[in-house]
């Protein structure tokens, strides 16, 4: 357990990163995009395509790093007033259906695979690349909640301080 949980962190420290710099890029891509309209009155050719490309693989790649430091959002009005044994127990149902919603969310990439031919018109980006993205998420997400379910004695790293990989 203590060697999965080694690389998923360390798999999180690198999704962290690429998603810093991908989001870094965005920002500045937006911003000539919007000089260049206001000065040249012109936009940036595929800059849209750009966009949602990086949107995407941001949003998935933080995903998980969010899941695993339990910084995603959640709603514990409910939870807070229950016990530590139900807590536990609502943990565990979580992780549970962590891991079916990533085995399920695979098997629907699995079924479309075929149909992914198409690409963006022009930078000719494969659909695959956009749609490849939920595996990055899903399969350390179903790990982490493996881990999770089977040994919740191993404490998620503190979302305050970053992990020491």
């Amino acid at each position: 357990m203590k060697t999965i949980d080694t690389i998923l962190a360390k798999i999180s420290a690198l999704y962290l990163r690429l998603s810093q710099a991908a989001l870094l890029a965005l920002v500045v891509g937006i911003l000539l995009e919007v000089v260049m309209r206001y000065f040249l009155g012109r936009a940036f050719v595929g800059s849209a395509e750009l966009t949602q490309l990086a949107i995407t693989w941001i949003v998935f790649l933080m995903a998980f790093v969010l899941f695993r430091t339990r910084r995603h959002i959640v709603v514990t009005a409910l939870v807070d007033m229950l016990g530590p044994r139900t807590n536990r127990v609502f943990d565990t149902l979580i992780n549970i259906a962590t891991i079916v919603l990533s085995v399920y969310v695979l098997v629907q990439l699995g079924n479309v695979w075929e149909f992914l031919g198409l690409e963006t018109p022009v930078f000719r980006i494969p659909d695959t690349v956009f749609k490849i993205a939920p595996v990055f998420c899903f399969v350390p997400m179903a790990l982490q909640a493996s881990i999770n379910a089977v040994a919740p004695w191993i404490e998620p790293p503190s979302p305050h301080e970053p992990e020491h990989v």
